[in-house]
């Protein structure tokens, strides 16, 4: 594997000596503009596996995309070959049909340090919750990006990160009242804590992820930048 490789993968020709939140901010926003969230290889009969040569090969090298697993493995060894301070992290699903959180940790993100400030980077979650920069690690603070306003908060050492909603526009008042209108303020997301994890603690639910029925990524194919 080639750091030098994976920079022209995603097309970034700028400088990576110094180890601040700027050069943090344009590896991230090469990769995830280059590098798509999918789960083909599961529809095309292929197996999804944990061990990093293999992430590296399908993303650097057959030019492919992958979910959280994949993203958020091949950023952390990125960073850490760069010289970041980077940690694995786990994360719990908000299930919005449910109304509760996964009781299973099937997502992988990132905890990067730099200074004295703390930062989340996730790669890997796809579609309209999908980050585009680093959010520092604070409780309470309103993140704008360009795909909305996101927010962590904490409680007892638990972190919820959730997006803020955007005003629903309503042209007929007459729908205004639809049980089909969402109504909370915001959209939970997932849970997490600062529990350092490895690559070994996401092995179950990959597997069960890509073969069990009820999983949805054996039931519809993704793919989103």
């Amino acid at each position: 594997m080639y750091i030098e490789e994976y920079l022209a993968r995603i097309g970034y020709k700028g400088s990576h000596e110094k180890h601040d939140l700027e050069t943090l901010t344009a590896i991230f926003q090469h990769h995830i503009r280059a590098v798509p969230f999918e789960n083909l290889s599961i529809h095309c009969g292929e197996i999804i596996t944990l061990d990093l040569d293999q992430v590296y090969n399908k993303i650097v090298r057959k030019k492919c995309g992958g979910w959280c697993m994949e993203h958020n493995q091949l950023l952390c060894w990125v960073l850490k070959t760069l010289g970041y301070d980077t940690t694995l992290l786990g994360a719990y699903i908000y299930n919005l049909h449910q109304n509760t959180y996964a009781s299973h940790m099937t997502h992988l993100l990132l905890k990067v340090d730099i200074d004295d400030r703390t930062y989340i980077l996730d790669g890997g979650f796809g579609v309209s919750y999908q980050i585009w920069q680093p959010m520092e690690l604070i409780s309470g603070k309103d993140q704008p990006q360009t795909p909305g306003i996101f927010r962590f908060t904490e409680n007892n050492g638990t972190w919820y990160f959730e997006k803020i909603r955007r005003k629903q526009y309503v042209p007929n008042q007459s729908f205004s009242n639809s049980d089909l209108l969402e109504r909370s303020e915001c959209r939970k997301i997932y849970l997490f804590s600062l529990e350092p994890r490895t690559i070994r603690d996401f092995q179950f639910q990959c597997t069960y992820l890509q073969t069990s029925p009820d999983s949805l990524f054996t039931k519809k194919s993704i793919c989103s930048h």
